[in-house]
């Protein structure tokens, strides 16, 4: 791509976007100025570029102007709301934010990106209906409670998650705030709400809030409320940790809160008091925290994604929950329950499991971990009709393809074997596993594995399998 066709591509792309931008150099005068900041100031590019900024705005000075503060010390300015009249008279309230251009350490200029207010009135009114439909009501009796999960929805097998839960019981009764990290639906909101209903917090709010669901401009007015006329439209609204006082916060995909918010946070976990968007009164609150991540923490502190600050503050309960691939004993303990669940609610029989499967369930990467697993299942068990057996016409398209595309990447099918040899090794090896976790009591073995009691002994007489291969 050609220096001519980039300049081209970032001219068509700043003059379409719905953020001003405007750029000045090392002088203070204009380099840059696209469509939407002149539409909000009402001034046009060629009257800009080239013109000194006190020369273009009279009214500003070095001590109001933004810009030109973020050029003389070089560092950035975010998200300042400021109110003005443009040159047609007309009542401007934006949003500004001023990063200054650093070359070999010194800096070259200063771009401001600006948001006109009065645009996004229609979005936040949006965006605030829908969130106050949406707010989780407080938990007041049991019928409620009911609605929220415990310890005993986490179905696992795997000894270390076991030792964690237990862990997590005794400590979920204290107040230290808490950080879960794990892949997707690997069951961070069950661990969650467990905790807060093994609380004393457990009749007080639970309010749980997607970090990445929100706009950015919105996220703070969300979190901290709002006071009245604090820009156009604002109204005295609580946010999130006024309705959550007493109880709990679960804020999920915390990597996507922006730093500043991050450090406002920070502020609130270490003195426990919030102010509004546009207030000037702290307010105290009383609210447990519990922060959610699906990325490693050491990797979004490295990327400057999560302050490394706010991670201890928010780890002092520390959970990790591990992938399904890398608890085979839960993937297929869950493939058996959620089988049985969608038989029962159909009513109709569980179905066998063809070795196929069993091998493609055993090697897929499960990259949605149980979310995808309980979804696959679901998908089998409503377009199976009255087949007995789950063969791989019955998997999502998807689910192959990728599961055919991961054997091609990694090469894990050994050419030289059988398909038979690859099932029978497969088989002995769940159930080897399967009677260790079980401590050789065939009865429950079998019935984790959904095959007969018998079934089993004659396979495990077929493989040779002696308690001596358990220990």
């Amino acid at each position: 791509m050609n220096n001519v066709y980039k300049e081209l591509l970032f001219d068509i792309i700043a003059d379409n976007i719905d953020l001003g931008i405007a750029v000045i150099d090392k002088d203070g005068y204009f380099a840059y100025y696209n469509n939407a900041i002149g539409e909000l100031e009402g001034l046009e590019s060629k009257d800009v570029l080239g013109k000194h900024i006190f020369h273009v705005f009279p009214s500003i000075d070095m001590n109001n102007s933004t810009i030109f503060r973020c050029l003389k010390t070089g560092t950035p300015i975010f998200n300042d709301i400021q109110s003005y009249l443009n040159v047609r008279g007309r009542k401007i309230f934006s949003i500004v934010t001023d990063i200054p251009i650093i070359v070999d350490g010194e800096t070259v200029g200063a771009i401001e990106i600006a948001q006109d207010i009065g645009r996004i009135e229609t979005l936040y009114s949006s965006i605030d209906n829908w969130y106050n439909k949406n707010v989780p009501k407080k938990i007041s009796d049991n019928s409620e409670k009911a609605n929220y999960y415990n310890f005993d929805d986490f179905i696992t097998c795997n000894k270390d998650l076991l030792k964690l839960i237990e862990k997590v019981k005794k400590m979920a009764r204290y107040d230290s705030n808490v950080l879960i990290y794990g892949e997707t639906g690997t069951g961070k909101e069950i661990f969650a709400q467990s905790i807060h209903n093994s609380s004393r917090r457990r009749d007080k709010p639970f309010i749980a809030q997607n970090c990445a669901a929100i706009p950015e401009n919105l996220l703070e007015s969300i979190l901290f409320g709002t006071e009245k006329g604090s820009f156009t439209g604002a109204l005295d609204k609580e946010g999130l940790f006024e309705q959550a006082n007493g109880g709990t916060l679960l804020l999920d995909e915390l990597n996507s809160l922006p730093i500043y918010l991050q450090a406002k946070l920070l502020r609130v976990l270490q003195e426990g008091y919030i102010r509004k968007v546009g207030g000037s009164v702290d307010k105290k609150v009383d609210v447990r925290v519990i922060a959610t991540i699906n990325e490693k923490p050491s990797g979004l502190i490295k990327m400057g994604k999560l302050r490394e600050d706010l991670f201890y503050r928010l780890s002092i309960l520390y959970i990790y929950i591990p992938p399904l691939r890398a608890r085979k004993e839960d993937l297929f303990a869950l493939t058996n329950y959620y089988f049985e669940k969608y038989s029962s609610m159909i009513n109709v029989k569980t179905p066998k499991i063809s070795d196929e499967v069993i091998n493609l369930f055993d090697k897929y990467k499960w990259k949605g971990n149980v979310r995808e697993l309980k979804n696959v299942i679901e998908y089998i068990m409503i377009t199976i009709d009255k087949s007995k057996s789950v063969e791989m016409k019955h998997l999502p398209n998807y689910l192959v393809e990728r599961f055919k595309n991961d054997i091609d990447i990694d090469g894990d099918i050994d050419k030289k074997k059988s398909y038979q040899d690859m099932v029978s090794s497969f088989e002995k090896k769940l159930i080897v596993e399967t009677l260790i976790k079980c401590r050789w009591n065939v009865s429950r073995t079998s019935k984790i594995l959904n095959i007969k009691r018998q079934t089993l002994q004659n396979k495990i007489k077929k493989f040779g399998i002696d308690k001596t291969d358990l220990s």
